[in-house]
Formats: structure tokens, C-alpha cells, sequence
């Protein structure tokens, strides 16, 4: 089991990581940045939530985005919030562009119904996992 899913998501960021390749970004920075652009502001704590990843994970991400001129820090308090830089808001639109295609594509490849079932079906599993 842990083989196969290994497989399968080294395959499925292998694809992504395609798309972003000219803006040499992995795909998971690509994400981070969208999920800041479709929220405008968010906190760390908040973005190590919604990508199932550690805080010190997103904070080295942070940090390489912000010296990539791409994210800029506030803090207040203990808050740090995260937005956008100008620079990024333009690169967000290519990005988001870049990022329908890959699921497009990746849906023509695998099929659109085997796509949405296994991410509905990884989220549940991810849900209850997490649970323990």
C-alpha cells in the first residue's frame, strides 16, 4: 500500500511540477501562493492546516518566497499573517492558469471521474488518518 501511493504521488508531482517549471517553482510553493491569493491574507498557522504540512515546513517556505520577493510577513503580536507581494499578485494569475491546465491535462490522461473520486477518496482517507 504505502509503495504504490508513494509511486502514484511522486507521479502526480512529477506532473505538476511540469507546469511551473519555467517560473522555477516546485509545485507546492505554487500552492501556497494560490491558497494566500485566493484568501488575500492568512496566517502561517492557518496555511500549515490547509496543506497538511508542519509550521516549520511553512516557515522555510515563507522564507523562500519572501527572499523570492513573492510573499511579504507581518507580524503582530505573535500573529504573523502572510500576503502577496505585486510582484506576485501578476505571477498568482499566470500560476492559477498554469495550475487548471496541469488538472485538465491530468484529467484527460487519467480520466475526469478517476481524478475527482481519488482526491474525494485521499481527502477522506487523509481526514480520518489524521483523526487518530
Amino acid at each position: 500500500m504505502h509503495a504504490i501511493t508513494n509511486s502514484f504521488s511522486r507521479e502526480i508531482t512529477s506532473h505538476f511540477d511540469t507546469y511551473f517549471k519555467r517560473h522555477k517553482l516546485a509545485t507546492s510553493y505554487v500552492e501556497l501562493i494560490l491558497l494566500v491569493y485566493n484568501k488575500t491574507e492568512i496566517t502561517q498557522k492557518s496555511l500549515a492546516e490547509e496543506m497538511n504540512l508542519a509550521p516549520s515546513t511553512i516557515t522555510r517556505f515563507v522564507q523562500k518566497l519572501v527572499k523570492k520577493d513573492l510573499l511579504e510577513k507581518n507580524k503582530t503580536g505573535r500573529i504573523a499573517t502572510i500576503q502577496l507581494t505585486l510582484k506576485a499578485e501578476k505571477l498568482a494569475q499566470e500560476l492559477t492558469i498554469s495550475y487548471n491546465k496541469a488538472v485538465a491535462d491530468l484529467e484527460e490522461k487519467l480520466g475526469e471521474k478517476f481524478v475527482h473520486t481519488t482526491e474525494q477518496l485521499l481527502q477522506h482517507g487523509t481526514t480520518l488518518l489524521s483523526q487518530e
